[in-house]
């Protein structure tokens, strides 16, 4: 399952745009309103699955509202944006991670609905503004570490919960690799296992002070070269799967499946092509450690968060169904396809596998958790961070140019706002 998050650079456009005029895609005839959902799940998905299901319960429901759940396309975020600056948003659509921070002013609020309330304090930062307005309906919430073989680490004698720092990652690739097994999994074919191996280190490059001036718009390219320096030595040291220019997400997930690999930077909904390849695998997560701090989960909005147009001409039929979808009992089945926590209290988790490490780490230890790094940080920079990563790992990067080229991305898209 892909994340969403590779973003198109013209995006940024589309936020500058004022709120849109009266528009919308709905219809209505001989009494019955049509409401388009583009829920960006690709066919055949479980996610998509469960979204058409609900969908024909509610219209059983609400004979008078017919819900058109279209299936996602290879450019979801391309598409939405085309509409968006067209005026003439679908009714509802998935907001894959941007609810507020690229929607907010195309969105109707939903802190006063009904449902409003239950929103776990997990979700504050990811889904709120600082007055307290969020823009969507949150099935899950990711928090997302390293995903790691379980079988493969106990093989290799490792205990993941001693690796608190860089250091003690370095000593278990080394260890995975002198066991004849693949430290680290990745594949270009998919910039979302190359972007998120970016977005899960770089907050802890920084210091608190750092992350406030990059906040500011000063960027640091020495720190994104230490980055960068630490994945190149990675790959000069062997620890990427040879094939890493070739391997498709499916040769990732059969290697995490056959229990030859060790470490897999992606969120725990990607467990799920692992696990049809093997149901008997057994994986886990980690916090990833931090250069210089304490070891942290990345936490943000995820693939089943929706949000209506506050331009639909069927705004409370929308609304109506977003609160269907808010049941307990509806979004349970949500957040049962996920692998993740739920985002709403009364729903229970469905981390599946992880739900052991996950207690561990964040219950009984306590551990922090940060804001997916490009969504706070660097808006519009998750493909620069994903290519340069990928130019590191087959060489026609240096650390300095990667620095360099994400330096000249920032201040590219600093001069568009």
């Amino acid at each position: 399952m892909k994340n969403g998050k590779v973003i198109a650079l013209g995006i940024s456009c589309v936020l500058a745009l004022a709120p849109l005029g009266a528009c919308g895609s709905s219809s209505s005839s001989g009494g019955t309103k049509t409401l388009e959902f583009m829920t960006m799940q690709s066919t055949g998905t479980p996610q998509l699955k469960v979204i058409q299901k609900l969908t024909k319960k509610f219209e059983k429901a609400n004979p008078g509202i017919t819900i058109k759940a279209n299936p996602g396309t290879n450019n979801n975020q391309n598409d939405i944006r085309v509409r968006l600056a067209g005026h003439n948003p679908p009714d509802i659509w998935a907001t894959h991670g941007w609810s507020r921070d690229r929607y907010g002013n195309f969105l109707e609020p939903m802190q006063n609905r009904p449902w409003a309330k239950r929103l776990k304090p997990l979700g504050n930062e990811v889904y709120k503004t600082s007055d307290g307005k969020f823009y969507a309906l949150p099935a899950d919430i990711q928090v997302s570490g390293i995903m790691y073989n379980d079988t493969v680490m106990k093989k290799a004698g490792i205990d993941t919960k001693s690796i608190d720092s860089w250091d003690a990652f370095k000593d278990a690739c080394e260890k995975l690799k002198a066991a004849g097994m693949t430290p680290i999994v990745s594949t270009p074919k998919d910039m979302g296992a190359v972007g998120d191996i970016a977005d899960y280190i770089l907050p802890g490059m920084y210091t608190d002070a750092q992350l406030k001036e990059l906040k500011g718009g000063k960027f640091d390219p020495s720190i994104y070269q230490k980055y960068a320096e630490m994945v190149s030595q990675w790959t000069k040291n062997g620890y990427f799967n040879v094939d890493y220019t070739s391997a498709t997400p499916d040769d990732i997930a059969r290697l995490m499946a056959s229990d030859k690999a060790g470490f897999y930077f992606r969120s725990n909904g990607n467990a799920q092509l692992i696990e049809s390849y093997n149901p008997n695998v057994k994986l886990g997560m980690m916090p990833i450690p931090s250069a210089t701090g304490k070891p942290y989960f990345s936490t943000g909005e995820d693939m089943l968060t929706f949000g209506v147009s506050k331009t639909s001409k069927n705004k409370e039929a929308a609304l109506k169904f977003i609160d269907f979808l808010a049941e307990p009992e509806n979004l349970q089945e949500l957040v049962n396809v996920s692998m993740n926590n739920s985002a709403l209290t009364g729903v229970k988790s469905a981390l599946g596998q992880f739900q052991t490490s996950y207690d561990y780490w964040m219950k009984d230890k306590k551990t922090a958790t940060v804001p997916f790094f490009d969504r706070k940080y660097l808006p519009g920079m998750y493909s620069t961070m994903s290519k340069s990563t990928d130019g590191i790992i087959t060489g026609q990067l240096t650390p300095k140019d990667a620095a360099d080229q994400a330096k000249t991305a920032f201040e590219n898209l600093k001069t568009k706002k």
